[in-house]
């Protein structure tokens, strides 16, 4: 910024500082005539070169006091992320570690209302119990829509509050999420089920991840308002 004073490192700053204070005591001034460099000699060593050099030079009458130096301080080390990220990717080859769908964008989620919004952290903890499941691998999504609104309107009839829809990862898609997960996001998120379904969410690893999805039921219960 133009005009603004430089924060680099300004030795003379401390030096000025200790002058002032009466911390150094500089040598006195004198009118004596300075003496010209003589010139030397090109056949004196190093060492009487130097002492020729040094004639005549008087200390700067350094106090006996030690210069007070600033405190040093350490920098934080950053967290390797990187490394982080190798050693949960490694626990997870291993099958000791568990991927968060939502954390590498697989995750899929939805409410019918603002109340049911209420209900995802909890539901994407896995902290309700799955009562029931329906797999919809080998259907087409005519078969899947119909077998998903069959099986959704028996668990809410026998009064189960929480089950889980295995969709598949999609494998065979690459660059997009596969389009069963996407036709179940919609289907789940539909009118046609809003008093079904109160919440939906993909599934922790162990209940199949990505490739899965939890779904909270209105049933004999209903959330509270």
């Amino acid at each position: 910024m133009p005009g603004a004073r430089s924060q680099g490192y300004r030795p003379f700053l401390v030096l000025e500082k200790l002058v002032a204070s009466g911390d150094i005591e500089l040598a006195p001034e004198t009118d004596k005539p300075v003496t010209p460099p003589r010139k030397l000699s090109p056949s004196l060593s190093d060492e009487e070169a130097f002492e020729a050099g040094m004639e005549g030079v008087r200390p700067l009458g350094w106090s006996e006091t030690p210069l007070s130096h600033p405190v040093p301080f350490e920098i934080p080390k950053r967290s390797c992320d990187e490394a982080e990220a190798l050693t949960e990717l490694a626990a997870f080859v291993d099958g000791r570690g568990e991927m968060d769908p939502f954390a590498t964008g697989e995750g899929i989620e939805g409410a019918s209302s603002r109340r049911g919004r209420l209900y995802l952290p909890r539901l994407k903890r896995g902290d309700f119990s799955v009562q029931d499941h329906l797999d919809l691998h080998g259907l087409d999504l005519v078969e899947a829509k119909e077998a998903l609104e069959r099986f959704l309107r028996r668990a809410r009839h026998v009064g189960h509050s929480c089950v889980r829809v295995v969709h598949g990862r999609g494998t065979h898609s690459v660059s997009e999420p596969s389009l069963m997960k996407r036709e179940l996001t919609r289907w789940l998120s539909s009118r046609r089920l809003s008093r079904t379904v109160v919440a939906f969410a993909s599934a922790r690893w162990n209940d199949g991840g990505s490739g899965a999805v939890y779904v909270l039921l209105y049933g004999k219960w209903r959330p509270p308002r």
